[in-house]
């Protein structure tokens, strides 16, 4: 009997490729490793059929990066053209909804469509007590 020949080209389980293309646009350059990653982590929970459905709930983002980098990674994607948000979430524990983008392949030119992120994520600036308020640790009863 013979021997059976392993295929050592074989891929096991989920893979994620990025294109020639996007290696070599003016939106790659310049982004960081986080953010790079970040756009791997999209690529692999992206599917033929779920293209501007990917979502990303708080338990995945802590298993891959802190908080604070993803935020500021997905913003530098979003700004960049490689996603865009289509559903916001938060309200009540909800994931955001994400889509992979082509607008990447305009960057840097005017057909380039630019998203204003505070415009999607408004920041909620807080106020806090004054000096001498009657709620402050220090104050006295």
């Amino acid at each position: 009997m013979s021997k059976k020949k392993k295929n050592k080209n074989k891929i096991n389980g989920n893979w994620s490729y990025i294109e020639h293309n996007i290696l070599n646009s003016e939106a790659w350059k310049g982004l960081k490793a986080h953010t790079k990653w970040l756009y791997f982590e999209f690529k692999v929970r992206w599917h033929t059929d779920n293209t501007r459905n990917i979502i990303f709930t708080q338990k995945e983002i802590k298993k891959v990066m802190a908080i604070e980098t993803f935020y500021k990674s997905r913003d530098q994607l979003i700004e960049r053209g490689f996603i865009d948000i289509i559903e916001r979430g938060g309200l009540e524990k909800q994931p955001a909804i994400y889509g992979l983008s082509d607008r990447w392949k305009k960057y840097g030119t005017k057909g380039f469509v630019e998203v204003d992120i505070k415009d999607i994520f408004p920041k909620i600036y807080k106020k806090g007590f004054k000096k001498g308020n009657k709620f402050g640790r220090q104050s006295k009863r």
